[in-house]
This record gives C-alpha cells, structure tokens and sequence, in this order.
C-alpha cells in the first residue's frame, strides 16, 4: 500500500518517474491509441484534453502527493498499523477519484465520438489483455501462481527496502500463502467491467455530444468500476483490502532499522522530484 504512489506510474526510479510524468501526455495518448484507433479530430482533442489534463495535476494533485509523502515519511521509521496503511490507500483512492471526475467531461465528448470500429477495436484490445492475464494468473496452478505473486512483491518491495532478509521474505510468504485473492474471482470482475465498457460507450454514441445523460452515462460507468454491483464480489475486495492492510503493516514492521532508513530516503526522494515537478511549467 505504501508503494501506491510507485504504482500510479508504474515506476520504481526516481528520475525515471520525472521524465515519465513530463512525458505522461504522450504516454496515455498512445496507451489511448491503442485501444481505440483515434481518428481525424479525435486525435487533437485527446491532446489538448491530456494538457490540460497534466496542467491540473501538477497544480492540484501533485501537492497532495507531497503532503502523503511526508506522512508516509514520518510513519516509515516507527512501527504501523493495518489502519495506518489503510488511510494512506484510502487518501490515495480518494485523489484518484477526483481525476476521474476532472476528466469526465472530456471522457464523455470523446467516448461520443466513438465509431462502431473503435468499438470494436477496444473489445480487441480487451480479449488481447485478457489472454496475457488468463496467462499469468489463471493457467498457472497455485504453487506457480504464489511463486509468480511472491516475485512479484519481492521486487517492487526490494525497490524501496533493499534485499530482503530471512524473517521479511517469512513474513511476505505468510501473507500470500494465506491470501484471500482468488483469480477466478477477479477474472469475472474484470470481463464484467468490460462488457459494461462497451455497453456504455455503445450508449453514448447514442446521446449526442451536448448531453447530460451521456455525462450520466460516464459517470455511472466510473462508478460501477469502482464499486461493482456484484455484491459478492464487493465482500471479496473488501477482504482483500483489509488483508492487504494487515498484510503490509506486518511486513513493514519486520524490517531493521536500515531498510526502514532506505525506505525513508526512497520515499523523500519522490518528495523532492514531485517538488521539482510542481515548479515546472
């Protein structure tokens, strides 16, 4: 949990993150592409949104990210809490939330412009994403998977604490081999969310550029992905995050006072490059 702001830009470099942020317009654009083909105006419009997209989050949610660090910062040296962890990752949700609002209007304008190819290109894209994930998380039995998931963590853990030791690497396999994470489960989330993506957008189209319920229709969507209406699967996240609160706050507390001491200077690292990043223009 305490790697979200890592995970938000799926980098582990500090300067890394400094050219990858400035360059965030062109990266989502062809993230963008990717799925939908953008076409003719679509093209420009999606830029212009990104600017002014980047423009606001380095105005408005850069300093929250700045102010978290440094309460991660004073949090790092000392042992914590599940419900320490789980504020930071609720605080984090929540600015999230807010750039989905932000970017809603824009969302909707494009998502109206959308041709019936473009549909069908992104439902490409879906089953192409869905084979890789069906690969890493669903073919491979439980041994393979905890071996995969434990890799996993140990590295992004690794970027931030350095080696880990006998007692954390006990810890982190506790923590996986007892987890509540069910990849069947979270498999039929997703093609759930993304049959709703593809029924909404096919909706919109429908609404015309000027409407409020096609707006509606947005944020319905951006709703019903962050809250599912499976009610069984909303119990199962909510375990998930309750024991991935726990699980961090046990992890963190088995580390020595020199990874607690790396993990301080990582994270004042990425203070200072959002600092340096608010500054710029």
């Amino acid at each position: 949990m305490w790697l979200v702001l890592a995970a938000l830009v799926g980098l582990s470099a500090c300067s890394t993150l400094k050219v990858a942020y400035n360059n965030s317009d062109d990266l989502i654009y062809w993230w963008l592409d990717g799925y939908a083909d953008l076409q003719d105006g679509q093209k420009q419009f999606t830029r212009d949104a990104l600017t002014d997209l980047q423009r606001w989050h380095r105005q408005q949610q850069l300093p929250e990210y700045v102010a978290l660090l440094r309460r991660m910062q004073a949090m790092a040296p000392h042992d914590i809490s599940p419900a320490q962890v789980c504020s930071v990752a609720e605080d984090m949700k929540t600015s999230f939330v807010t750039l989905l609002r932000f970017v809603e209007p824009a969302n909707t304008r494009l998502a109206t412009q959308l041709k019936p190819e473009q549909l069908r290109s992104i439902r490409k894209r879906f089953d192409k994403t869905n084979k890789d994930w069906r690969a890493d998380w669903l073919d491979p039995d439980a041994e393979d998977r905890l071996r995969y998931r434990t890799q996993q963590a140990t590295n992004r853990l690794e970027d931030f604490y350095g080696r880990l030791e006998k007692p954390q690497r006990e810890v982190l396999h506790k923590w996986l081999h007892e987890s509540a994470f069910d990849p069947t489960m979270s498999y039929a989330e997703r093609e759930r969310r993304q049959a709703d993506t593809i029924q909404t957008l096919q909706r919109i189209t429908q609404e015309g550029s000027t409407s409020a319920q096609a707006q509606a229709l947005m944020r319905g969507l951006v709703d019903r992905s962050m809250s599912s209406p499976n009610e069984r699967y909303r119990s199962y996240n909510l375990a998930l995050w309750q024991e991935n609160c726990e699980g961090f706050a046990k992890f963190h507390n088995s580390t020595t006072p020199a990874q607690r001491q790396r993990m301080l200077d990582a994270l004042r690292g990425y203070e200072n490059d959002f600092k340096t990043l608010m500054a710029q223009k």
